[in-house]
């Protein structure tokens, strides 16, 4: 998924299969949904001191409000715009298009609880049908809230640190499991620094996944059906159905262990 960066609303992300001459051969879904970086009640104030070597101090954002009020100006806006036939074209609300007749999933990039919820809420009250939470740090603690609500999580990757010093030390390992025992759908991401090097990892995201709490075939279905669910392609990949695009290799190891996995062919 080829997904757009920064600011509070990014873009529009298209789903593309990397095989093809040109991008018309490799699209698999075009303008599958629009990304929001959902606002930080928290931030750092100020950047990271090389030197000492320490981050900066966690500094209440005052301005927390007034973002989460300007989304639901524009939000709503941009539903009342699509809604009329207007002579004068806007291109901002034009990329809404979808949005908000579940074409496309807004695409919500959060981790904290409390936003979380807010996300939610705000995606609730502005009639938006299809949202998927993306990183989802604490997305354990709204299991039951993301479950009512049908919200998936692209839960980003486990080989990481706790976020916060009371934390289990295992919890980024443990939280697929923590999902799945709440029936919340999830699925592995992979987004980060070195993104394009890291993806040979993906799949010992989800061997770690497995060692902490998963079966091997939930771990499995983590990097490929749910993932295909989430993104809207499960008509044509992520399980071995008769009609639909599949990748095969061969591993004599175990191909989610990055110690006895290896791949012939």
């Amino acid at each position: 998924q080829i997904t757009p960066r920064s600011g509070i609303i990014s873009g529009t992300s298209s789903i593309l299969e990397l095989d093809g001459w040109n991008w018309e051969d490799m699209v698999m879904k075009m303008d599958d949904g629009i990304h929001l970086n959902w606002p930080r009640m928290f931030k750092r104030d100020g950047e990271r001191n090389e030197d000492a070597n320490e981050m900066p101090p966690m500094k209440k954002n005052e301005d927390y409000q007034k973002q989460k009020n300007e989304l639901e100006k524009f939000f709503a806006d941009a539903k009342a715009y699509n809604e009329i036939l207007s002579e004068e074209k806007n291109l901002r609300f034009e990329a809404m298009k979808g949005l908000f007749s579940e074409i496309k999933i807004l695409f919500v990039h959060v981790n904290y609880v409390k936003e979380i919820e807010d996300a939610i809420y705000f995606c609730k009250k502005a009639g938006i049908k299809k949202m998927a939470i993306v990183g989802g740090i604490d997305s354990w603690m709204v299991a039951e809230l993301l479950k009512e609500n049908n919200i998936p999580v692209m839960v980003n990757r486990v080989h990481d640190l706790p976020k916060r010093t009371d934390d289990d030390i295992d919890l980024p390992y443990k939280l697929p499991a923590l999902l799945q025992k709440a029936g919340v759908l999830f699925c592995l991401e992979n987004s980060g620094d070195m993104e394009a090097i890291q993806t040979r990892n993906l799949p010992f995201l989800a061997g770690t996944a497995a060692a902490y709490g998963l079966t091997k075939e939930e771990a499995l279905s983590s990097i490929t059906f749910n993932t295909a669910k989430i993104l809207g392609i499960d008509n044509r990949v992520g399980s071995l159905e008769v009609g639909k695009d599949a990748t095969r290799f061969v591993s004599t190891g175990d191909a989610l262990d990055m110690k006895s996995n290896n791949v012939e062919w």
